[in-house]
């Protein structure tokens, strides 16, 4: 009974891991390090201001560790039709408007080249992101909003209403393009809107955008789209968004730019000769400044990407004519470091970053561009060393990566500590200890260590997290963990306590049955249907039958529908991976092309990532269960669940 039990499980969580969107914390974990394709897709003409960008480019950074590429993209100009300025600037005359989302179309061809340029990207296994960027979009749209512009219109004007209209026009068409692209294509609604548009207006376009971009459907049910607040400071950006987009959306990333100080990022500039950076007070400032970001972050459940950073080229070097510039620049070695501190204070925080990159023909250069293969002297792989070689270089994932709420179970493996969302209590008879242990673990590097001296019933000697509020009706919760004991005779409970309000006196307490402990790390889970009108759950271990020692880690929740429905995986794919468990090679059979293979641990973490290939060698993973990620050709991305011998 207990391996159908089991076995039901399993099948049950493999069918969820297939089904399962991935969360915006994941994408933005995955993301890691990127950069950005700067001036050339928003040039006049692609070639202008940096060079044209072919395939090879999105091989080169792929190549070198990279994981993401934003792509700034420049919808206005000659690019979409219907002009907006014929319309009044004046207040109250949004009645006078009477245009229509087909006004506003989209060249075929450009949208094709982005299509092109998005898919090399993707080819590579690499998170691309499709930035609204560009001069022409600031001029046309961002600057219509800011009262000291020469293109400003009232906010009750029919140009204000054109304006708006033509921006929801673009984005719906661009979403309709890319309908069925996989979560690796992130939108992101539009670039730096500070000092242009008002939080307020801000919070309204994000709302409209969204809200349009969902209502194409397909894969942008639930694609991960990028926001950021208007305000005058670029690092608080996150901070000016609104409570009613936060709480809007379940798939949202937000975004912050940061060129601080600017007398240094941008000194080959003849209005600044800040040409040094790197002290003490410099490295403060850059602390601060994240910390506060990373405070809203876990505050508002909203991952972080840096989507631009960056300082210009070592004396202003021009690296198309070999000369450098008339002004000066940073001295290289702080130019260096800013981009190496940069890019570990984002990582050491759990935030994506995007460094930017304009090619050869700007201020700030990290590759060059030129892979053109149609050229006698083309070289692929162009770098400016130290500064990619910085950007690489340090930062570690935080072990307490992700939100201080909207999880059911916080600090799942103990990597912030015993007390850190877990409380523990001992009751009547019972007489208990908890600890820390570094020496006893299964994954990570912590462990919870608890020490049962006295012994009376299960629930004497209590472990509990974080009371998770919200409703969960129809759903199913499955809670696990891992756990052993070096004493002869232990056993352990799982409970989920529930309410169906705030009153302790409507709490109801589920159980399951006694787990008997052995002397080697085990997985341990209890399945729960939550009952009608529940408003809170809190996972729960009960330890107080036995006198012992005991060991827990890894605890993990699977949520799901209970009623589970039918995926939407293509009916000709063919996945199974083999053996399982396995000890050196995992084998990943299937009809379907690969793009790339991912490997998580039970927790999420990403451990392995490879392309292109049908096997992955595991010999050197520790014990334990492991979630295979499988990205096809077709756009889809498959999970299944594995044990290391």
């Amino acid at each position: 009974m207990i391996k159908n039990r089991l076995l039901i499980f399993l099948c049950l969580l493999s069918i969820s891991l297939v089904n399962a969107q991935t969360s915006s914390w994941d994408i933005v974990q995955e993301m890691g390090r990127g950069i950005n394709l700067g001036n050339t897709l928003t040039a006049p003409i692609e070639g202008n201001w940096a060079p044209v960008v072919y395939e090879q480019y999105f091989i080169d950074v792929a190549n070198e560790g990279f994981s993401n590429v934003r792509i700034p993209i420049d919808f206005f100009g000659d690019r979409t039709s219907g002009a907006t300025n014929v319309w009044s600037t004046d207040a109250d005359t949004a009645g006078d408007f009477n245009g229509t989302i087909t006004d506003y179309l989209v060249t075929d061809a450009y949208l094709d080249r982005v299509e092109t340029v998005v898919n090399w990207s993707l080819d590579q296994g690499l998170y691309t992101i499709i930035d609204f960027h560009g001069a022409e979009l600031k001029s046309e749209f961002l600057e219509t909003f800011n009262l000291e512009s020469t293109n400003y219109s009232h906010p009750t004007s029919a140009k204000r209403a054109a304006d708006l209209m033509k921006f929801k026009s673009i984005w719906i068409q661009i979403a309709n393009r890319f309908i069925n692209h996989s979560s690796a294509l992130i939108f992101e609604v539009v670039n730096e809107p500070y000092f242009e548009v008002s939080a307020q207006e801000m919070d309204e376009i994000n709302l409209m955008i969204i809200e349009a971009i969902r209502s194409t459907g397909g894969s942008n049910s639930t694609r991960p789209i990028i926001i950021t607040g208007g305000t005058s400071t670029s690092y608080q950006a996150p901070t000016a968004i609104g409570d009613e987009v936060l709480s809007s959306d379940s798939n949202l990333i937000a975004s912050f730019h940061y060129y601080i100080p600017f007398n240094f990022t941008s000194s080959s500039s003849s209005n600044n000769n800040d040409f040094n950076w790197g002290t003490a007070n410099d490295k403060s400032t850059v602390n601060t400044h994240f910390n506060s970001v990373k405070t809203w972050s876990e505050t508002n459940n909203i991952p972080i990407t840096l989507g631009e950073f960056g300082a210009d080229n070592e004396g202003g070097y021009n690296y198309q004519t070999g000369v450098y510039g008339d002004n000066g620049g940073p001295v290289n070695s702080d130019r260096v470091e800013y981009h190496r501190y940069i890019a570990e204070q984002a990582i050491n925080r759990g935030f994506s970053f995007s460094a930017w990159c304009s090619g050869n023909k700007s201020n700030k250069t990290i590759h060059l561009r030129t892979d053109n293969p149609t050229t006698s002297n083309a070289v692929s792989g162009v770098w400016v060393e130290d500064v990619k070689e910085a950007l690489l270089a340090d930062g570690t994932w935080p072990e307490c990566y992700g939100p201080t709420s909207g999880q059911i179970i916080l600090n799942p493996d103990f990597e912030c500590g015993i007390t850190s969302n877990w409380n523990f209590i001992t009751l009547g008879a019972a007489s208990a200890t908890i600890s820390e242990t570094s020496t006893s673990v299964f994954n990570g590097n912590f462990a919870a260590r608890i020490e049962v001296s006295g012994s009376d019933t299960y629930n004497k000697v209590l472990l509990s997290n974080i009371e998770y509020q919200q409703d969960l009706t129809n759903k199913k919760i499955t809670i696990g963990c891992y756990a052993k004991s070096p004493t002869s005779g232990t056993s352990f409970k799982l409970r989920i306590k529930s309410e169906d309000n705030n009153s302790m006196t409507n709490s109801d307490y589920t159980a399951s049955s006694a787990f008997s402990l052995s002397t080697t790390y085990n997985y341990y889970s209890f399945e729960y249907i939550v009952p009608q009108n529940t408003t809170s759950v809190q996972a729960q271990v009960l330890m107080g039958e036995e006198v012992g020692t005991y060991f827990l880690d890894a605890f993990d929740v699977l949520v799901e529908d209970y009623t589970l429905g039918v995926h939407s995986t293509p009916l000709d794919l063919e996945f199974r991976i083999s053996p399982n468990p396995v000890k050196e090679n995992l084998y990943l059979n299937t009809n379907h092309k690969i793009l790339w293979v991912k490997i998580y641990d039970i927790l999420g973490h990403l451990i392995l990532a490879q392309k292109q290939t049908h096997s992955a060698d595991v010999s050197n993973l520790s014990k334990g269960l492991y979630i295979v990620k499988v990205k096809f050709e077709n756009g889809t991305t498959l999970a299944k669940k594995f044990v290391k011998n």
